[in-house]
């Protein structure tokens, strides 16, 4: 595939795109210091993945991925940091050693994928009816864990100001 062929190719830029959000947060969550931030680009990941998943023909599961992963893993480690006022420190070594995890995980998961490319998906899922189960039949989980997100993300953020000007 030339270089042409991929620019004009929306699906080809979406894989570049996220994988390299993927990427990109899977060593800022590593590298940054303040486990709010590190959090933060933790979301982004999730939200990278559930692309790679959407890409991939699994649409469900993207929303799931989004929102057990990036909702509530996220959510439960700002509720821990909040909680414990005071972020534990992490050692160099251990960057070290999750950067190597990094690379030995993106090359395995570029020689499985590998053989993907260039295939299509026939499966169609509607979120129509997917927005209609959530909205009809799981109303009150949903809205307790919007207050649950957003409760956590104002207190995220209040922790972050102060980390920031101490």
């Amino acid at each position: 595939m030339s270089v042409s062929e991929l620019l004009g190719n929306p699906v080809a830029l979406s894989f570049i795109a996220a994988t390299f959000l993927t990427l990109v947060s899977a060593v800022a969550v590593i590298w940054h210091k303040s486990i709010v931030y590190a959090a933060f680009f933790l979301s982004m990941l999730g939200v990278g993945n559930a692309i790679l998943m959407t890409l991939l023909g699994y649409p469900v599961i993207a929303l799931f991925h989004l929102v057990v992963y990036v909702g509530a893993a996220v959510t439960f480690i700002l509720f821990s940091v909040v909680m414990l006022r005071e972020a534990p420190m992490v050692e160099l070594k251990e960057r070290y050693l999750a950067l190597i995890a990094l690379a030995l995980l993106s090359i395995l998961l570029l020689y499985v994928f590998s053989g993907y490319v260039g295939m299509t998906s026939s499966y169609y899922v509607s979120y129509k009816e997917i927005t209609a189960l959530l909205v009809e039949k799981y109303w009150f989980a949903l809205i307790i864990a919007a207050i649950a997100l957003v409760t956590t993300l104002i207190e995220a953020i209040t922790l972050a100001r102060k980390e920031v000007v101490s």
